[in-house]
């Protein structure tokens, strides 16, 4: 009966999962659809895949094909004058400061061993455990006594050119031999508890979803302030000078990623601990 339920509850997120996309997530209830608790390591994984998703569709749809078409990024887009939008890894820390302004206490850091903000620098456990996905290629989730927080972390590649260049020629980068593909550092997720209900996760997972909306909005109003400014609407980069509106790409980021998440969901009922 239990399993009944929580299938039940999976399908709802199907039926939801296109709101969490446009508009607020809803607020936390007290007691659980699916009946019994969902592990954070779940959680995480529904997260990463989530990221990855909506990361890689911006950096080869809007970076990689933008930049065919005549658009620019930098990692001082935010400044007036720069007529540029963000890097792949700057429209993640969009979306990470976005995720803090919800009370849903996961954190979200992209960090590096040869990172060119001192700030991005791994330390203690989490320096400890890159090391190791390292050499594994493999994500690792764990317990960080020193921080109190369950946490996360992913491989995270240089999946576009201009991050690549951007490092290289950066005079503040550690290194200077970056190739395209390679592992530039771990995408890192923090969460306090060991557990979550199927209503937190689908408020956290909905929060995520609108401060990436945000993050892409917030690129798409400094276009407005171009010399030339690319048309919004529903066509794609690959078509020409264009970029999609935020409800286009969230659309296509949404049928991208969507029924991937329902499946880990389901996998995780299926192999409870």
């Amino acid at each position: 009966m239990k399993n009944q339920k929580f299938i039940i509850a999976v399908l709802i997120l199907v039926a939801v999962i296109v709101y969490l996309f446009v508009e607020a997530p809803p607020p936390l209830e007290s007691n659980t659809l699916s009946g019994r608790a969902i592990p954070v390591e779940t959680l995480f994984k529904v997260l990463a895949q989530e990221q990855a998703t909506a990361r890689a569709l911006y950096s080869k749809e809007i970076v990689g094909e933008g930049i065919k078409a005549g658009l620019k990024f930098d990692e001082n887009w935010r400044k007036p004058d720069v007529p540029a939008g963000p890097l792949p890894a700057l429209m993640l820390r969009e979306t990470a400061l976005g995720l803090e302004k919800h009370s849903t206490h996961v954190g979200l850091f992209l960090g590096s061993d040869f990172p060119i903000a001192a700030s991005n620098q791994f330390a203690g456990k989490q320096d400890e455990i890159f090391k190791k996905i390292r050499e594994n290629k493999k994500e690792q989730i764990f317990y960080a006594e020193d921080t109190k927080l369950y946490t996360a972390m992913y491989p995270d590649y240089a999946a576009a050119q201009p991050c690549v260049t951007c490092h290289n020629q950066h005079p503040k980068s550690p290194k200077k031999d970056w190739q395209l593909n390679d592992m530039m550092g771990a995408t890192t997720w923090t969460f306090q508890k060991k557990e979550v209900s199927l209503e937190e996760l689908l408020s956290i997972l909905g929060a995520f979803r609108q401060s990436f909306r945000e993050a892409y909005e917030a690129f798409l109003t400094k276009t407005k302030t171009y010399p030339n400014p690319p048309e919004i609407g529903k066509k794609w980069p690959r078509e020409g000078y264009y970029l999609p509106d935020a409800d286009t790409f969230i659309q296509e980021v949404t049928k991208q990623s969507s029924f991937k998440t329902v499946d880990l969901l389901i996998i995780a009922n299926q192999n409870p601990k």
